[in-house]
């Protein structure tokens, strides 16, 4: 049994050949898990459309298990679209939303924690996906889809903040991340920056703050893996992924 983690895939039929590829040279299993960080692209059309059919049932070919935390390009899963809240256990313990036609396709629910195993230890790890999408107006005025509660609203905020408050975070598994994180090379030409709603941004650099403090009681500052940026990065502090596939606990890229 492993858990891996990368980032964005954007229902992009080769990103998911990769991912499978991957799994399959690896010996995955039904017992074994990918973390994807946001924007996987399996909630993208509605479940009507049969291009979220095909997404989906590429996906399902996969063999391992995808627990995928909520990006600012899909839909956030809900029963009007077939998904049931379900506990789930082993590797990933935690509440979900899962649609049983697509058994191997699991989304976390912002403001969980989650007891997620790490090689041998078992780490809380809390969840909030969502950010702003840089190309808002652009999808807009094109016709693309926009979804316009891509980022978590003031209910989400504040059961995330009430479980930093209250709970000891290993790891903090998120789409964007805390402003002081935020990869400023990676910057798209063109976009102005004085428009970007970086709420969620500023948010959660407010989480990294609270966390910071409660160091003086003896409290740890979580680890953080994060997306959305189309880059890779690894610190100390936190691993931004794209396309790498890496160990979860790990902060550094390997060759298992």
């Amino acid at each position: 049994m492993a858990v891996y983690i990368t980032g964005d895939i954007h229902g992009d039929f080769n990103r998911f050949l990769e991912l499978e590829k991957f799994c399959r040279e690896h010996n995955f299993g039904k017992n074994d898990w990918i973390i994807c960080l946001g924007d996987v692209g399996l909630n993208y059309y509605g479940k009507d459309d049969d291009r979220e059919w095909g997404i989906k049932t590429i996906a399902a070919d996969i063999p391992a298990n995808l627990f995928c935390i909520h990006g600012n390009h899909e839909r956030r899963p809900s029963r009007k679209d077939g998904y049931k809240a379900k506990e789930i256990s082993g590797d990933i313990c935690g509440k979900v939303w899962h649609d049983p036609h697509y058994p191997n396709q699991y989304f976390a629910i912002d403001g969980e924690v989650y007891q997620i195993l790490a090689d041998r230890e078992i780490l809380s790890c809390l969840v909030c996906g969502g950010a702003y999408s840089v190309d808002k107006y652009y999808r807009l005025e094109r016709g693309y889809n926009w979804f316009p509660d891509e980022q978590p609203n003031a209910k989400i905020k504040k059961k995330v903040a009430e479980v930093v408050r209250n709970q000891t975070i290993d790891v903090m598994l998120t789409h964007t991340c805390p402003t002081s994180y935020v990869p400023t090379e990676l910057f798209l030409d063109g976009v102005d920056q004085s428009t970007v709603d970086n709420s969620t941004e500023r948010f959660f650099e407010d989480v990294l703050g609270r966390f910071r403090y409660n160091e003086i009681f003896g409290w740890s500052t979580p680890f953080w893996y994060f997306g959305h940026f189309h880059g890779n990065k690894y610190t100390d502090d936190y691993v931004m992924l794209f396309d790498d596939i890496i160990k979860f606990g790990n902060k550094v890229k390997s060759d298992e």
